[in-house]
């Protein structure tokens, strides 16, 4: 056997060695490919599943959203009414209340100063009218009040 012979046959060895790594090789890129392709396919079909339940999900918190929206418009609405309400209820009531409550504050110094003169007329021979008494009194001012300070 000469050189030439053995160099091809260890090439033909070579040549069959890589064929069948080249063939192992295919076989498993093969076989990733198979997994690869039911891993999609199992994706794909819970992806499909997701994304309905999801559709579903946001139909329903649409739904809400309506029913929150006119439960918020309802309240607007109330406290619109209730604001124009108080607004016209203080207007309406503003000024005959503090005019009622001139007039009392009114009487009741009216009262105190008539009540004032009567007790100075028993203490004393003066005789001074009623009215006059009522205004001085109205114009005395009121005694200081000391206090902390």
């Amino acid at each position: 056997m000469t050189v030439a012979e053995f160099a091809a046959i260890i090439v033909a060895i070579a040549v069959v060695v890589a064929a069948v790594v080249l063939v192992m090789a295919v076989n498993n890129l093969n076989n990733t490919l198979a997994k690869l392709t039911s891993t999609a396919d199992q994706l794909r079909d819970e992806g499909i599943a997701a994304f309905r339940e999801l559709r579903a999900l946001v139909a329903d918190a649409d739904a809400e959203l309506d029913k929150v929206d006119l439960v918020i418009d309802r309240a607007d609405r109330a406290t619109t009414a209730i604001a124009e309400t108080s607004a016209r209820t203080y207007e309406a009531v503003q000024d005959p209340m503090i005019k009622t409550l001139a007039v009392a504050s009114g009487t009741g110094k009216v009262a105190k100063g008539i009540l004032r003169g009567r007790r100075r007329r028993a203490g004393s021979n003066d005789v001074v009218p009623a009215a006059t008494q009522v205004a001085a009194d109205l114009r005395e001012p009121a005694p200081r009040r000391r206090g902390r300070s």
